[in-house]
């Protein structure tokens, strides 16, 4: 029997999301062919998880823990000086003790930066991704050569959604839709701040790649044939506008003639 990951969804052809995978969902994952898979907390894939996109020739690719390397060190560096400071104001206390609290403070730093954080790998407080993250992701989502692509998270429903949501506002989607989306799958636990991120994010940011899944061609192509219908419906309408007040001018003009 195939059994499917709780926050297992279908996003477009070839492209799927989904929580932490266990070993009960290996049959099914196995079943959709997938041949890279990109994870977007920083937390390190199980020993179960890795030997089976081993065994199963699955590229594993895993952008969130590098960012959060990277932000753990800036961070840890901030708290060093921070911590640095406090041991030297100590240390001016004179004696051993002093220079004791020191040293104390300097190896305390590790335990300032959370472990757990609320919004990992973020590049300011209030934002649930960095855009870094959600850029490279979305330029390797787009690449037709990593097809079928699987993109998870812990919890399947706070990094995925945000990242899920900045990939419907390049597919043009209204915002309301997108929301309802995030939503779904969110529900109770939805978080207005990966509302925010997915409002603001610049789309423009992203670079396509030359080799793009059929999905998205075939989406472009219809969105550019709605585009072009409606500009042809507004110019319609400007022109017959022009028209009737053209019209209207003209009648004025004989009015005033004929009295």
């Amino acid at each position: 029997m195939l059994t499917p990951p709780e926050q297992f969804g279908i996003v477009e052809p070839g492209l799927y999301r989904s929580d932490t995978l266990h070993p009960s969902h290996f049959p099914f994952i196995r079943s959709l062919g997938i041949k890279t898979a990109i994870l977007l907390t920083p937390e390190l894939p199980s020993r179960a998880m890795s030997n089976f996109f081993e065994e199963n020739n699955i590229r594993l690719i895993d952008l969130a823990l590098g960012s959060w390397k990277n932000n753990s060190s800036n961070n840890s560096n901030n708290n060093s000086n921070a911590t640095d400071g406090q041991g030297q104001g100590s240390s001016s206390g004179g004696g051993a003790g002093g220079s004791g609290e020191g040293v104390s403070g300097s190896n305390t730093v590790s335990s300032l930066i959370p472990s757990i954080p609320a919004a990992p790998f973020q590049t300011s407080w209030w934002k649930p991704l960095s855009e870094e993250l959600i850029k490279d992701g979305l330029e390797m989502v787009l690449d037709a050569n990593n097809y079928p692509i699987i993109v998870m998270d812990t919890s399947g429903i706070h990094e995925i959604g945000t990242f899920m949501g900045c990939l419907r506002r390049l597919q043009h989607w209204n915002f309301s839709s997108i929301i309802v989306e995030y939503r779904a799958y969110a529900s109770s636990k939805a978080r207005y701040v990966n509302e925010q991120f997915i409002e603001l994010f610049d789309v423009d940011w992203i670079t396509l790649p030359e080799s793009l899944p059929s999905w998205w061609i075939e989406q472009e192509q219809m969105w550019r044939e709605e585009e072009e219908e409606r500009e042809l419906l507004l110019r319609q309408e400007v022109e017959a506008k022009s028209r009737r007040i053209a019209e209207q001018q003209q009648q004025q003009q004989q009015q005033l003639q004929e009295s």
